[in-house]
């Protein structure tokens, strides 16, 4: 039993609660009760208990990360400052090509850990050898869904039947903080049978699909040249999209596509730092959320973004739109918290357990140590989470109720 007094907690809940000189009681893996701490100390003085005092740290529910290729982290700075299309062909896929199972699970332990070092709870990946990133994820103890990359057209061929044999053999082995979906990898790389499948097999299996989607330009126009229509116009009417589909990047829509992904549920990654890197484009943001389309924050992988820091995300994505959209209330601080907690736990289908400060649900909570420079004043701690806080500020990581970091 943990009781957290005398702290600052940004709840997340539906009124967007902060309480300020809040206190926090975690039994086992809930969190039992939330308040001011006067009254909680005298609520619970005869219950043994650990009191840590929080004085000068703000709480926060855990953040996600709802787009990586984690095990990337290995070519962190490896081909940086290229054109998309060289970046890939000449530099990252030969890289990958090389990389085996331990490889895989190097690098996503040590993408686990920056992510739980600066306060992600929760991430979405999608890459090869899924084994390697369960056993890496669980010896983390981070929360991680995971999509094994599906491939069909092209040199590379992973299928159906491959996915199958791989979810038979890895569904029984899998429970609590490790989940399996389905990750096809984009609309030119997966033929039009594989990608009906893939949501066939998915809403059979209660399972989550995680797709690149109108990531560039000629992504678009390609589509154009080969299917006489758009990418998510093309999704719909193959009747690939849903509620249980995560959309990454999504920078180049139309109006007409943007309705779309309101009508079908779908939710949006949103990854602006990779996309401003690999000069892929801006998402629509506000039309986006105008349109009730649930966006949530992704980083992409370490070798397009070269950090899973989802502060220094939440920073670019305000600042980006507020340029954008011309409109310095564009993206506002409350709205860009959203996208990397409560939207993310949305999009991931587990807002019931996790997202919020809230009684009765699952205790991740990330410690923020106000106590800094460069976080004083503070006027407003939503303002500062956003637009000053790092990853480095996080004192402490509880997921479940375990304090991990």
């Amino acid at each position: 039993m943990l009781f957290i007094k005398n702290t600052t907690i940004v709840t997340q809940n539906n009124e967007r609660q902060v309480i300020k000189n809040g206190a926090v009681l975690i039994v086992g893996e809930k969190i039992a009760d939330i308040g001011l701490s006067v009254k909680l100390e005298k609520k619970y003085t005869k219950i043994k208990k650990k009191i840590i005092n929080g004085r000068g740290w703000v709480l926060i529910p855990g953040l996600i990360n709802a787009h990586t290729h984690a095990a990337m982290s290995l070519l962190r700075g490896f081909a940086d400052d290229l054109p998309l299309k060289d970046w890939l062909e000449q530099k990252i896929w030969p890289a990958e090509a090389k990389f085996k199972p331990r490889d895989i699970y190097r690098g996503t332990k040590l993408a686990c850990q920056e992510m739980l070092r600066s306060g992600t709870t929760t991430f979405f990946d999608m890459y090869w050898q899924p084994e390697s990133i369960i056993k890496a994820v669980r010896e983390t103890g981070i929360r991680g869904f995971v999509g094994p990359l599906i491939i069909d057209l092209g040199t590379v061929a992973v299928g159906p039947k491959q996915i199958e044999a791989l979810y038979s053999r890895l569904k029984q082995k899998l429970s609590g903080k490790v989940k399996l979906t389905i990750a096809p990898h984009a609309t030119y790389t997966v033929s039009e049978d594989t990608l009906r499948w893939c949501q066939s097999f998915a809403k059979k299996e209660g399972l989550l699909l995680h797709i690149h989607l109108s990531e560039t330009e000629g992504e678009v126009k390609n589509c154009l040249k080969k299917h006489g229509c758009r990418p998510i116009e093309y999704l719909a009417k193959i009747g690939f999209l849903g509620n249980n589909v995560v959309a990454a990047h999504c920078c180049w829509l139309s109006d007409k596509e943007i309705k779309i992904l309101a009508k079908y549920g779908v939710s949006v990654a949103h990854c602006p730092t990779s996309n401003l890197k690999l000069v892929s484009g801006i998402a629509p943001l506000g039309k986006l959320l105008k349109a009730g389309v649930n966006v949530c924050l992704g980083t992409d992988s370490a070798a397009s973004n070269n950090s899973l820091d989802i502060f220094s995300e939440m920073k670019i994505a305000a600042l980006i739109h507020k340029w954008d959209e011309k409109n310095p209330a564009a993206a506002d601080a409350q709205t860009i918290l959203d996208l990397a907690t409560i939207n993310g736990v949305k999009a991931l289908k587990i807002d019931r357990q996790v997202g919020s400060i809230d009684t009765g649900k699952q205790a991740d909570i990330v410690i923020v140590n106000f106590n800094q420079p460069h976080l004083q004043p503070c006027h407003s701690e939503v303002s500062n989470l956003v637009y000053a806080a790092r990853g480095g500020d996080v004192s402490a990581v509880i997921i479940n109720g375990q304090v991990l970091f």
